[in-house]
Parts: C-alpha cells; structure tokens; sequence
C-alpha cells in the first residue's frame, strides 16, 4: 500500500475525474502533484473539450496539458452500459470523485451521488455546478465569463459607470478549482475520523463571491448607518507607466508616498491634505491614484525602482507574458520547470506552488492522449482483451497510442 509522505500527502489516493474544461481538471491535476492518482474519464468521440484548444502538437493543447498533467486518459461513453458499469467498478476502490456535469446529469446517466456511495460509502463526491442546484439559473450552462458577470467581476474591473469588463483569465474556473481541491482534501481528512465518505456541492458562482468578497466587497460588508466609509479595494490599483515597461506599487505609509509624489513629477502635494495620513489617503483613494495614472516626468522603470527599492515601497516591473520566463525573481524560486514528452515535445510549466518542507517538487509529467490508458484501466477492471476490442469497434470506447 501506498503511504503519504511529506512531500507527497495525498500518496495513495485515487481521484475519478469527470468534466470538461478547467474547474475539476485543475483540481484533480492540484491533488496529482500532491500524490493522488488520477483517472480522467473522457468522452471518445472528443474528449475533454480542451484538447483542440489553443497552441498543441499531436491533438494536445498547451491549455490541456497545464490541467492534465500526470493523470491517465479513460475514453468510455458515459451513456452507454460498459461506460457505466466501468465508472461503478472505478468507485468501488476510489477516494474521490470530481464532476462538474450540470445537476440532474449524473442522476439521469445512473451515476449519481446516492449510487455510487452505496457502492463505496468512503466515497467523497464533489459536485461542480455553475450556479447552484436551486434557483432560476440552476439548469443554465456557465462558463467562467457568465459566472465573471453575475458574481460582479465585470464590474470590478469597470472604471465607468454601466461599464463592463472582464478579467481576462479564467479566474472563475480556476478560484474554483482550487475550492475544489481544498474541500475534497478537507472532506478526506474528516473521513479518517468518521470513517465515513460525503457528498459535496460547490458552485462557481458562489465559490467566486466568496473570493472577491474580502476586498472587492470590503465597502458593501458593514450595513449600519455609523460605519466610516473608506474606498473600496477596486480603487487602490493603478501601474505607473513609462514609455519603456510599467511598475506596479503598492504605497500604504506616508514614507512611501514622500519618495512617490516627487518620483511622479507632484512634490508640492508632499504634506496637503489629501495625502497627508492613511486615512485620507484611504478614503479617497481613486483621487489619491490619479497622480500615478498622470506621472509629469518619464525616468523610466530602472529609475523609478531604484527610488521605490530604497523607500522600501512594495514594488516591482511590470512584466510581460513572453517575458516571464526570463525573470529572474521566478527562476530564483523555480516557478517553471521544462521538460521533455514523448507526445508535445519540449514544453514549460509550473512546478507545484506548495513547498512541503520548505523543498521544491516537480510536476514534469505528460499529460495523457485521448483513450491513451482505455484498454489498460479496463483490463484493470476485469474486461478481457476481447471485450475491450469489441467496445472500441463499437464507437463506445477509444484508445489512442503515440
């Protein structure tokens, strides 16, 4: 039997996967890199519908592989009677079940939470919904940009009034996923005392109010008419720009702001009574910014982190994508690591974030090819050889090599 170690505290335990898209990939990719072992079960026909999307080589996205790296591919159709049975006997020895299939689906396809933890009543069962499994969009398909609209993202990133605008990066999908790991692994330490599995709901939307609540909603948490108004957090951000990159900064003392208002060009508002304390400054924090958004002198970013390093101002450049790789703040902490599969080639992806012990892991995995593991998790399973051919003649399960 495998046994969790420092490094590896999910060692031994196995994780079904099944979803499309980003939320319970993400999550059950997070418990691989921790030691779980991972089944992603995909539909034959195409798979995870992240396959095709984005920059990939031999059908594998870039986009896939950074959600799926480490865990084997099970091509089976979920509608069909072996796709069924083959997910019942995966129950019977696993741990953990991730879905992110709309509510009702898995009732309807008899794979539901009541089944499959009668098969196996140390079962955790994580059920991902967009918005909910009640109220009048419970039955509505979400994706992360509808979930940004409806738990105020949009609106977060809005400078206007009636001015939208989005994040641009699936932060709902992955806020979620992180949420998902986090109950899942939460939801097996309270097994070890009950002896007992569960049944879980989370739902992006309410997943994503809680994440944007403790700052996005700092201004809307306190109801009684004797609060003290202060800004809220989505006006304490703005980059000052040059014409040769930006730098992003965070000033919260006033020694910050005494080497920042000269820095920008504004000395004589050393001392008004704007930016005189933090409390003015943080009252008014969308006037207080607009010296950033209007620097009058350009000295450029080696200058202007010369002056913010020595104030001891948190700060840093503003850095591009296609530059993250060269940095050499993320090589120092081995943010990345690139490696080499059979399949994609050389690639470059983060090293797990979580440093158990205080040391550095490594992630440099393949992540699987549609059906790539099918016959041999079947044969697992008890199909014998002949069987499994005679499901992949029939269209209901794929196996691709390389």
């Amino acid at each position: 039997m495998i046994k969790p170690t420092a490094s590896q505290p999910l060692a031994g335990i196995e994780v079904i996967e099944l979803s499309n898209m980003i939320t319970c990939s993400l999550a059950a990719m997070t418990m691989a890199a921790q030691g779980a072992k991972v089944i992603k079960v995909e539909p034959p026909a195409m798979g995870d519908k992240m396959r095709p999307l984005g920059t990939q080589k031999n059908g594998v996205s870039g986009f896939f592989h950074n959600c799926n790296r480490g865990k084997r591919s099970l091509a089976i159709d979920l509608k069909s009677e072996a796709g069924v049975d083959a997910v019942k006997k995966l129950i019977e020895r696993a741990d953990v079940l991730l879905h992110n299939y709309r509510p009702g689906v898995m009732d309807r396809i008899g794979l539901g939470s009541d089944v499959l933890r009668k098969i196996n009543p140390k079962l955790i069962y994580v059920a991902v919904s967009g918005f909910g499994t009640e109220g009048p969009m419970a039955d509505m398909p979400a994706f992360d940009h509808v979930i940004q609209g409806l738990a105020g993202f949009t609106d977060l990133q809005s400078s206007e009034e009636n001015s939208f605008d989005f994040i641009r990066t699936f932060i709902c999908d992955k806020v979620t996923a992180y949420t998902v790991s986090q109950a899942a692994t939460a939801a097996l330490l309270a097994r070890v005392a009950t002896n007992e599995g569960q049944h879980i709901d989370i739902s992006m939307l309410h997943a994503c109010l809680a994440f944007m609540w403790p700052d996005g909603m700092m201004h809307r948490t306190l109801k009684d008419d004797d609060k003290f108004e202060m800004s809220p957090g989505s006006d304490y951000f703005q980059t000052i720009n040059y014409k040769d990159g930006g730098v992003a900064v965070a000033p919260l003392l006033d020694s910050h702001w005494e080497a920042l208002l000269p820095m920008v060009g504004y000395p004589e508002l050393l001392g008004t009574p704007l930016y005189a304390s933090i409390a003015s400054r943080m009252t008014n924090m969308d006037q207080v910014l607009e010296v950033l958004k209007n620097p009058r002198v350009d000295i450029g970013v080696e200058k202007a982190m010369e002056i913010l390093i020595a104030a001891d101002v948190p700060c840093s450049p503003c850095v591009k994508r296609d530059d993250i790789e060269s940095s050499e703040q993320i090589k120092a902490i081995g943010a990345l690591e690139t490696y080499v599969t059979e399949a994609m080639g050389k690639l470059t992806a983060p090293t797990p974030p979580v440093l158990f012990e205080g040391k550095s892991t490594s992630q440099a995995e393949a992540s699987p090819l549609l059906g790539e593991h099918s016959r041999a998790i079947l044969e697992e399973l008890g199909w014998s050889k002949d069987a499994v051919n005679n499901l992949i003649d029939s269209g209901d399960v794929k196996v691709t090599s390389i």
